[in-house]
């Protein structure tokens, strides 16, 4: 109650200003006269602001504690009164940084807009001058020893701050670089592709070398195409072969038995590898990768077969694509010594610019095979259940090896004659201002420039073909240089082997070790006009000259100085023509003529023409397809055919030219599943192997027809695939050949979940009638004419499961049911003392990965690139394992990396 009383009288009677020298903290200073600073503080004279009385005046005495302020212990020097006014007054707020707090906000708060700022700057500039003195003072304190190290230390310090700018500057610019990359469309511009295959996820084809025209399709990652994993399966009906994958393949179909490189001991294993012309070059828009595998996983060791193929490519830019591929065919093989080794290795670029195409590439094919020859008892596989390594072989220690590298490059420029467009253009211009001059319209004539640009901006916007249809230039090249060596050695110390060779044995009596190697240099220069439009009844007129360089190794005929070489040099000249009549109509003609050189007055002759039209009034994009091709030419046989030098075999001959000519027809109707082919052969001085391996040529004149068919029905679930091939040569003797061969898949299709699985489950076989199929010369690396037995090379069945999950393939097949059921003596012969794989399971398995646009998410099993629906992606080997563990949004689980 005192304390009341007390507080009450001091706020009533005792309302005194405060003292001199009091800031209205509550206690004075008699030190110091009151200085000039006009500066009203916090809660000072706050009562007198307001009309009201401070009763911090009398609430401060109650306070008994003493506060000590800046201003109570700093003083402006009085020089500063004259010199500098301003800091004069603000010393205190420029020195005290509580001081210069209150200053500042009570110059804000009573709205002082040009104090305040000046004060800021001065309390900055004056602290960071304090500041430095204070360090300079302690530096100089340093030692040397402390002064290097405290060096070292800022230093260490300012360069990992500079570092770190650095990587945030080049991380932001990365970020901004690849935020752009991702937003800009990746579209591929190039006059080699038409506009409708330039937003394909993924195209390929194949180019031919003379004036690189391309042949464009989709790949097909159906399971129907990769039940087939052997290359010759898809391409013929059937053919001769050594029964191992890998080995020597000969096609049934005659008009199938075309050499790619013209290298007779390289001939019979081309099935299974690439030449330059028929390499897949590929254009992709996501990075595409292709993983299989097929193999007898639960056969015998001694009898295992393991295939594999791996491909990944990937376009760097839309127009620059890099693919890499390596295959291997291979098993050890049913009966003995015959274990092979197909290997090939595949890097390839191709690059389609506004101007310019590129396809160059490296092919690397190896074969190691060991070689027997046969079974030298054909009754020991069809009387007999003795196990496959029982049957006795002609040849038990004796091996091949056969390697090609060939590197190539293809290119060519486009020259569009722009400038005759230009005089169109200006010839128009130039008839519009004369019109326009001539009317007299005074307004018009005023704006004559205008009028006339905005005609020609008219006319380009009209022009959507671009510089397509103008005549245009290709300037092109083409270069080749390919290797190819084969070696044969053998041990023969017993009967059975010296006669399989005839008991000839030229330069040793028990061991062979012959070679034989080509060299090939190609280089090729031409040029091509489109004189009109690229789809002209008439659109490129080319002409090319080139030349090409052979050189053949072979042993000495003397078997006394090792190998000699010979060289065949010769220079020819090639052209071509080609055109279009819209869609309906395509057609195309090239010769060549060697007029210099070894092969002297070798030429050729190829036409094609196609008919495309759409009849069905349900499927207007389904075409129906005519076409036909013709061919004749006079070739020089090549050099082993006419000398070949060897243990076993030597010859020299002085053949001929081969007059080959063919006509061939085709019809295709894909809504029926149907496709036919007619074509007929004469033959004139042909080279062929005769009974005993030695090469001979026929000088009498032949024929050969063929006609195929490929039909395949469906009734409701029931499927029946078929491929006949009918054949007649006019001379067994010279070229035996099957009337009939057929090729018959029966099976049931249908949806395990429908987009998601699909199932085929049936039987496919295999037959032809009898006729001498023909037999192997390991020494010579050919096939050659035989007539001791006759074959029907089966029927050979085999059982399958066919699987599309989504993108994969899988297939499990039990292989050659039963031996050759359901036969009375076994004939599942695949040459002349070959076999075919007995019973085995064989396992399959073909996946693609690539990365799927969460917008296409439709799937058909049966589609080429069809992919499931899903979630995520990511990138993976070749970039291409899109999405990983999902679900698609169908309820299907979704797949590893290729199955999104």
């Amino acid at each position: 109650m005192v304390v009341v009383c007390v507080i009450a009288l001091q706020a009533i009677g005792m309302g005194n200003s405060p003292l001199a020298g009091d800031p209205g903290y509550g206690f004075v200073s008699a030190e110091k006269a009151l200085q000039p600073d006009t500066i009203r503080y916090r809660n000072q004279f706050i009562g007198k602001v307001t009309g009201k009385e401070d009763t911090s005046d009398f609430l401060a005495l109650i306070d008994t504690t003493r506060y000590l302020t800046a201003r109570d212990t700093i003083f402006p020097p009085d020089s500063l009164k004259d010199i500098d006014p301003f800091r004069y007054k603000y010393y205190v707020a420029i020195l005290d940084s509580l001081t210069h707090r209150i200053v500042v906000d009570s110059l804000k708060t009573a709205g002082d807009s040009i104090d305040w700022p000046r004060v800021d700057s001065l309390y900055y500039l004056d602290s960071a001058a304090r500041k430095k003195a204070e360090f300079d003072a302690w530096y100089a304190g340093l030692s040397k020893i402390e002064r290097k190290k405290y060096d070292f230390e800022v230093k260490e310090k300012l360069k990992k701050h500079l570092a770190d700018s650095v990587l945030n500057v080049k991380d932001s610019l990365k970020a901004r670089r690849d935020s752009i990359k991702e937003a800009t469309p990746r579209i591929l511009e190039t006059f080699a592709l038409p506009d409708s295959l330039l937003y394909k996820r993924i195209i390929h084809w194949t180019h031919e070398r003379e004036f690189h025209k391309m042949d464009v399709s989709e790949p097909d990652t159906s399971y129907n195409y990769w039940l087939h994993d052997y290359p010759f399966r898809r391409k013929d009906v059937n053919a001769t072969w050594l029964g191992v994958a890998g080995s020597a393949v000969q096609h049934y179909n005659w008009f199938n038995r075309e050499s790619e490189n013209g290298v007779s001991f390289y001939n019979p294993y081309e099935a299974w590898t690439y030449s330059a012309r028929t390499l897949p070059m590929y254009n992709t828009k996501t990075p595409y990768t292709e993983l299989s595998y097929f193999g007898t996983l639960f056969a015998d060791s001694q009898k295992e077969s393991d295939n594999l193929h791996i491909l990944t490519t990937q376009n760097i830019f839309p127009e620059l694509n890099l693919t890499l591929e390596y295959d291997r065919f291979g098993g050890n093989g049913i009966m003995q010594n015959e274990k092979t080794a197909n290997k090939t290795f595949v890097t390839s670029a191709n690059y389609l610019g506004k101007r310019y195409m590129m396809h160059a590439g490296y092919i690397h094919n190896k074969i190691m095979r060991n070689e027997n020859g046969g079974t030298s008892d054909n009754s020991m596989v069809r009387d007999t259940t003795l196990d496959a390594r029982e049957y006795p072989v002609y040849l038990s220690k004796a091996s091949s090896s056969v390697i090609r590298n060939t590197y190539f490059i293809d290119q060519q420029y486009r020259i569009p004659f722009t400038f005759i467009k230009n005089i169109q253009e200006k010839k128009i211009d130039k008839a519009l201002r004369d019109s326009i001059v001539a009317s007299g319209d005074t307004v018009m004539i005023a704006s004559l420039d205008s009028i006339v640009a905005l005609r020609r901006e008219s006319r380009q916007a009209a022009d959507t073909l671009g510089d397509d249809r103008v005549t245009t230039a290709f300037i092109g090249h083409s270069s080749e240089y390919s290797v190819f060596r084969r070696s044969y050695e053998d041990q023969i110390t017993d009967e059975v082997g010296r006669k399989f060779y005839n008991n000839v044995f030229n330069y040793h009596p028990t061991s062979s070790f012959d070679s034989v190697s080509v060299r090939k240099l190609e280089n090729r220069v031409f040029i091509r006009l489109q004189p009109w439009s690229d789809q002209a009844i008439v659109s490129k007129l080319n002409g090319g000259i080139g030349n090409r360089i052979l050189s053949f190794s072979s042993l000495d005929p003397t078997f006394l100085k090792g190998t000699t070489n010979t060289v065949w040099n010769s220079a020819f000249v090639y052209a071509g023509v080609e055109g279009q009549l819209k869609d309906y109509i395509h057609w195309d003609a090239t010769g060549d003529y060697v007029f210099l050189g070894d092969q002297m007055n070798d030429m050729s002759v190829k036409a094609n023409a196609r008919l495309d039209f759409h009849p069905f009034r349900r499927a207007r994009k389904s075409p129906v397809t005519l076409d036909l091709h013709f061919d004749t030419s006079l070739e020089e046989p090549e050099y082993y055919h006419q000398h070949y030098y060897s243990n076993h075999y030597r010859w020299d001959n002085d053949f001929g030219k081969i007059s080959t000519t063919r006509l061939q027809g085709g019809l295709s109707v894909p809504r029926w599943k149907l496709g036919a082919r007619v074509g007929y052969a004469l033959l004139s001085g042909n080279i062929y192997y005769d009974t005993t391996g030695v090469v001979r040529q026929n000088n009498s004149p032949m024929s050969v027809l063929s006609a195929s068919l490929d039909k395949n029905f469906a009734l409701g679930p029931v499927r029946l695939d078929n491929r006949f091939l009918f054949q007649i040569s006019s001379d067994e003797d010279v070229l035996p050949l099957p009337k009939l061969a057929i090729n018959s898949r029966l099976y049931i299709q249908f949806d395990v979940k429908k987009n998601i699985m699909q199932m085929q489950i049936g039987a496919e076989g295999w037959y032809n009638t009898k006729f001498y199929s023909p037999a192997w010369n390991p020494a010579v690396g050919a096939f050659h004419n035989q007539k001791e037995e006759k074959y029907s090379n089966g029927p050979v069945i085999d059982g399958f499961v066919n699987v599309q999950w989504k993108r994969a393939c899988i297939f499990v097949k039990i292989q050659n049911i039963g031996n050759g059921w359901p036969m009375d003596k076994a004939d599942y012969f695949s040459a002349h003392h070959y076999i075919r794989t007995q019973s085995c399971i064989k396992l399959g398995v073909y996946w693609p990965f690539y990365i799927q646009p969460r917008s296409n998410k439709a799937v058909n099993a049966g589609s080429g690139l069809s992919g499931g629906s899903g979630s995520g992606g990511g990138g993976g080997f070749g970039g291409g394992f899109g999405g990983g563990f999902g679900r698609g949004s169908d309820g299907g689980a979704g797949g590893l990396g290729g199955f999104n």
